[in-house]
């Protein structure tokens, strides 16, 4: 098991800075990617499940979208997390990893949900 664990950290630090400050604990053990990359993360995954379960459904099977929608709602959502990055950075206003994590959930929500729709080719 350690050596699973020591695959997934030596993973994350390629995607993360792992900073502590910056990152959910589970007891005594740090996530290995920070608050901002957990909310992405968890919330893609609820993404793209959730476009599949919608494509399981009989009246869902025809949906499908607009590139041009999907740039713009993406652009859209990213505006939280940007702004976010932009102020922390700045060193105008720095949240808390919960709003760090919070504020990441509608962009990582929608990239599943593209990624979903580019997998089953309903991105049209």
């Amino acid at each position: 098991m350690h050596l699973l664990a020591s695959v997934i950290y030596a993973i994350g630090a390629l995607i993360c800075h792992q900073r502590p400050e910056r990152s959910f604990f589970w007891g005594t053990h740090q996530f290995p990617v920070c608050a901002r990359c957990t909310g992405l993360y968890l919330s893609g995954a609820a993404g793209l499940a959730g476009w599949i379960a919608l494509k399981a459904m009989r009246e869902w099977r025809r949906v499908g979208i607009d590139p041009r929608v999907a740039r713009n709602v993406i652009i859209a959502v990213s505006l939280p997390t940007a702004v976010s990055v932009a102020s922390g950075t700045l060193g105008i206003w720095d949240g808390t990893n919960v709003v760090r994590a919070v504020l990441a959930l509608p962009l990582g929500a929608c990239a599943g949900v593209i990624v979903a729709a580019v997998a089953t080719k309903d991105l049209r």
